[in-house]
């Protein structure tokens, strides 16, 4: 089994990064800024992976990597958790001939989260069966979250709206239809909440600076980095000036991030993107890609299943002594070659979707080497990146053997 990296767990932690400050008059002060968790917009699309009809001891690996964005989502929310512990567990996940059991466990998890865990992995599984007399297949899968990267309400006031909005994001997903294949742009600006007693009164009452007192509740000013964002923006503000937002003070203007990553988008995010932000979807890129490898290889076994069976088939007619089943064995030939011929290709798939994920973990390595260059804590973002891109390349190094070991091997001639 290839090796499990999350360059994002390991190296990144955007939830932490960055002192915002709220400002605002009353007991609010100036308060630091926390939750900011970025949203993978693929939730909002999930693609389903190709994992064939039959499992094997590569499809569940497969399913359970498809699910990590939603299942990373489901911990999201503190309050599914314990919001003082790493939240640790693991997706175990068997099939047979009786159907398909999923079993979500961990430490500081809620039934909340259990449950939200579940479904996202049943999602990956639904319509796959075991072959048929085989021994269960089964396959238990790690997942991990640090409280700092999760939204935890009730830090301060401020840190409280960031909470909320980022909370109400996944219910926005009519907004990420225009950038579902794309990497999204950074969002941020100030989100304004003006107190109803005050928002009552504005046209009687004056701002401290002689101008008009705000007359609505919420009033949200998000901007995006790339001008092409700017649709987007406006849908996320109007959503924004939809929420149920309060403050005590009598206005409160919060720095407010949304920041957005895609799994199902490219690796490359818009120039001048934050370090972090574009790791974050590298990283979330890396792993979409790794589900796609596994999936290619569990189709690939499924091709390789087929074909042993034929030449199974072949063998035993071959050997016979019943000259009838003998004779049969010349007509089995032409079915040999095409079951050969789909292997090679399985390979040639699988070797493909190996390489677009080398290709992402060679853009992570750049990227952390340019980082390293200027900031030395890029180191360990390095080596991980380098790792990762080392392994990768190992397996697609033993593919092509296989692959060309397979060719050869291919019936040419009839018997």
């Amino acid at each position: 089994m290839r090796r499990q990296l999350s360059l994002l767990i390991a190296v990144v932690a955007l939830a932490c990064a960055g002192g915002q400050s709220a400002g605002g008059g009353g007991p609010a002060g100036r308060q630091r800024v926390v939750n900011l968790v970025p949203f993978d917009i693929s939730n909002c699309f999930p693609p389903k992976l190709d994992l064939g009809k039959t499992a094997n001891e590569y499809t569940l690996q497969a399913a359970f990597r498809g699910a990590r964005p939603a299942i990373q989502e489901c911990l999201a929310d503190a309050k599914v958790q314990n919001p003082n512990v790493p939240t640790k567990g693991k997706v175990a996940i068997s099939i047979d001939g009786t159907g398909t059991t999923v079993a979500v466990s961990g430490e500081g998890l809620q039934p909340a989260g259990q449950t939200c865990i579940e479904k996202a992995t049943r999602a990956q599984i639904e319509g796959l069966s075991a072959p048929a007399g085989s021994k269960p297949i089964t396959f238990e899968g790690p997942f991990e979250r640090d409280p700092s990267t999760m939204v935890r309400m009730g830090v301060n006031e401020a840190s409280d709206v960031q909470g909320a909005i980022r909370l109400a994001v996944p219910q926005w997903c009519s907004c990420f239809e225009p950038i579902r294949t794309q990497a999204p742009p950074e969002f941020a600006g100030s989100v304004t909440l003006t107190r109803e007693d005050v928002t009552k009164y504005a046209d009687r009452l004056k701002a401290p600076d002689g101008g008009a007192v705000i007359s609505k509740g919420v009033v949200s000013a998000l901007q995006a980095s790339d001008p092409a964002g700017a649709e987007l923006a406006s849908c996320l503000n109007q959503r924004i000036e939809s929420l149920p937002l309060r403050s005590s003070s009598e206005q409160l203007a919060v720095p407010v991030q949304v920041l957005l990553i895609n799994s199902s988008g490219p690796a490359a995010t818009a120039a001048g993107t934050a370090p972090q932000l574009q790791f974050a979807q590298l990283d979330a890129v890396r792993e979409q890609r790794q589900a796609e490898a596994f999936a290619a290889l569990s189709r690939r076994q499924q091709v390789a299943n087929a074909y042993d069976g034929q030449v199974q088939a072949y063998q035993a007619a071959v050997n016979s002594k019943d000259a009838k089943k003998r004779k049969t064995a010349g007509g089995m030939v032409k079915d040999l070659k095409a079951g050969c011929a789909a292997l090679v290709k399985a390979d040639d798939d699988y070797t493909k979707a190996l390489e677009a994920e080398a290709s992402v973990e060679q853009q992570a390595l750049t990227l952390a080497q340019t980082l390293k260059a200027k900031d030395p804590s890029w180191a360990d973002a390095e080596k991980a990146s380098l790792g990762a891109l080392s392994d990768t390349q190992k397996q697609i190094d033993a593919s092509k053997q296989l692959r060309t070991a397979n060719e050869k091997a291919c019936p040419k001639e009839k018997y």
